[in-house]
């Protein structure tokens, strides 16, 4: 596959910044995570590290790029099968990610920024697990945290969010290994908003490691007091 990877041409639009790049050349990957909530990302083929200014806008098939110890002064909206990995990172504003392609943020923050991922059918992991395993860091989230309708595993684990927290009709793949990439998890995460579940297959699970919320809890599992 990385044969295929080729170098990502960046193009500065209207004060923001449009990555266009060859990449996996065929359609997004269905992928799970690798166990111990590791990423699905693949190999990055833009990597973008210390400040930069300015909105960002992913929208080249089969591309990854990756933030690894930058600070994004900027929102970013991520559509049309581009993925995202945002590894020891800051981003001023919100993300929105709509693509098929898997997602990561990982070790993280956003300020005056929710994060939002829908659509995707790769894996969708925002924050790692508080199992000594995990390869994924907490994040701090400056907003609420939405994953809607992704079918590829999704993870929010361990976050601290100023917002709400909103699970609803993702569909967890039925095979892979481990199994709990095969389910929706939501564990150990401190929420300073509302936690809500709804339309998920199968029901999300905490995987042992209960929430805090400071709202409501509603819906599914995620209505009982100790999930």
């Amino acid at each position: 596959m990385r044969t295929n990877l080729r170098r990502a041409m960046f193009a500065s639009l209207t004060g923001g910044l449009v990555v266009v790049a060859v990449g996996w050349g065929g359609a997004p990957r269905t992928v799970h995570g690798a166990g111990g909530d590791a990423p699905g990302t693949g190999a990055c083929t833009t990597t973008m590290t210390g400040p930069h200014t300015g909105t960002l806008s992913l929208s080249s098939p089969g591309t990854t790029t990756c933030l690894n110890n930058a600070n994004q002064n900027g929102a970013i909206t991520v559509s049309s099968g581009a993925a995202l990995s945002v590894i020891n990172s800051t981003v001023t504003g919100a993300i929105t990610s709509t693509s098929t392609a898997p997602f990561t943020f990982c070790n993280s923050k956003t300020v005056q920024g929710a994060i939002s991922v829908a659509s995707s059918k790769g894996f969708v992991l925002i924050g790692g697990g508080p199992d000594g395993a995990t390869t994924c860091g907490p994040n701090s989230v400056d907003g609420a945290i939405t994953v809607n309708s992704n079918t590829g595993g999704v993870e929010v684990g361990g976050n601290t969010t100023s917002g709400a927290i909103t699970v609803s009709n993702n569909v967890a793949p039925t095979n892979g290994a481990p199994i709990e990439d095969a389910a929706t998890e939501v564990e150990g995460n401190h929420d300073g908003g509302k936690l809500t579940c709804s339309g998920n297959t199968p029901v999300p699970t905490n995987d042992g490691s209960a929430n805090t919320v400071s709202g409501a809890r509603s819906g599914q599992t995620c209505a009982s007091g100790t999930f």
